[in-house]
Parts: structure tokens; C-alpha cells; sequence
């Protein structure tokens, strides 16, 4: 759009949009940030709907790379920036978004999410030797407890014929809530560390559209 960000992702080999009606895929949100008691590494789901969008820009540009081809954006936040390139490959359906942030924000967590059309009552996600599931919804107390799930290189979700993966380098705070896959940035707590994550931050996400399920795409 206008603001530089996905709002369709249409799959030409399955004929059908990727991103649920009126969405925004990589919608960077940003989340007050104040645990009840373990400042750096706590997050409780009272703040999930609390959150604005970053959508304001400086500057963006194309940039041509070979066999991938770019969108490099660059979005200002208070005493921060995000400098993105979201890169899009000839042969192949992953997108990449490379990113740098400087940032300098206390008590303020950033996170992307991509709200799919996806219809499915759990999500896998990666762990040590294997996957684990999670369910999506919170028709329980101990499923509500789930609204945020450790995990390594990536996180699916699937309905058997169809699915969407998120693979990272770095990130390992994901969550998956009503077919809205996420993942979380950057958390900049103060405590133990009064300058947490008060740095410039490099790292690499990508949104990866999959006929069939995870294990027959190569997700891993």
C-alpha cells in the first residue's frame, strides 16, 4: 500500500490469497512492556490487544540483487529506526525481511505478526530435536497460558493442504492466536540491565507460503 506494507499475498501455483481479509502481513507492533516481576524476560497476554502499528517511513527504495529483487524501508520510531529490505526471489516462494534496528527504547516491545487465512485449531513449532504443538485459540485457562511459545528456527502454521511458515535466525519468542502467526523482535526491559537491548540489532525473518503441510514443503 501507500505505506509500504503487505496488505495481499496471492499464490499464483495454489490459486488462493496467503493473508486473511483486510490484513497486514509484517505488521510491526508495538507493545508497552511493564511484567509484573521479571522485567527482561517476562510478557503476560493482558497486553496483547494493546499495541500501534509502526507505518510511518522515511524513505524507501527498490533495489535489484540478481535473482532477488528488494524493497528497502526505513521507518522512524520516536529515538529509533527501522531499516528494512524486504526481498522477493525469482525461484523461490520464501520472502525475506532483513532487518536492522537502532534502538533506543525502555519498556517497549516490537513484534511482527501475519494474519493468515489459515484454519486450524494448533500450530508447530520448532524445539530441540523435534516439534512441539500449541493450540491457536484459548478455550482453556492452561490454552490461554500458551499465548506465547518458546521455539528455535521456525514456527507453522497448517490446515493439511496449505500452510505458512515463519523461519528466523535469531527470534524465538513466536505465537500463533486466531491464524495471526507472530514473532517477537525486540523486548527492552530494565531490569536486571538498565540498558537492555539499547543497541543496533541485525537480523532475518522470512514468510514461507506452503502447499501441503510443513514436512512435505521443506520447511525445516
Amino acid at each position: 500500500d501507500n505505506k509500504y506494507q503487505i496488505i495481499s499475498l496471492y499464490d499464483k501455483a495454489e490459486d488462493r490469497e496467503v493473508l486473511s481479509d483486510g490484513a497486514v502481513a509484517n505488521e510491526l507492533r508495538l507493545y508497552a512492556d511493564y511484567p509484573d516481576t521479571y522485567d527482561a524476560w517476562e510478557w503476560q497476554n493482558y497486553e496483547l490487544d494493546k499495541y500501534k502499528t509502526l507505518t510511518t517511513f522515511d524513505s524507501a527504495e527498490i533495489i535489484e540483487d540478481g535473482a532477488r529483487r528488494g524493497i528497502r524501508v526505513v521507518r522512524p520510531y520516536m529515538q529509533s529506526t527501522v531499516n528494512q529490505i524486504m526481498w522477493f526471489y525469482d525461484d523461490e516462494m520464501r520472502i525475506d525481511f532483513e532487518t536492522v534496528v537502532d534502538w533506543h527504547q525502555h519498556h517497549q516491545m516490537i513484534k511482527t505478526a501475519f494474519p493468515v487465512d489459515i484454519n486450524s485449531d494448533k500450530a508447530t513449532y520448532e524445539i530441540q530435536f523435534g516439534t512441539i504443538e500449541r493450540p491457536t485459540h484459548k478455550n482453556t485457562s492452561w490454552d490461554a497460558a500458551k499465548f506465547e511459545v518458546c521455539a528455535q528456527k521456525y514456527a507453522d502454521l497448517s490446515d493439511g493442504g496449505y500452510g505458512v511458515s515463519i523461519v528466523n535466525d535469531c527470534k524465538y519468542g513466536h505465537s500463533v492466536q486466531d491464524a495471526c502467526i507472530g514473532l517477537t523482535l525486540i523486548k527492552s526491559g530494565i531490569e536486571p540491565n538498565p540498558t537492555t537491548d539499547q543497541e543496533v540489532h541485525y537480523f532475518t525473518y522470512s514468510l514461507y507460503p506452503h502447499a501441503e503441510t510443513w514436512k512435505a514443503a521443506g520447511t525445516v
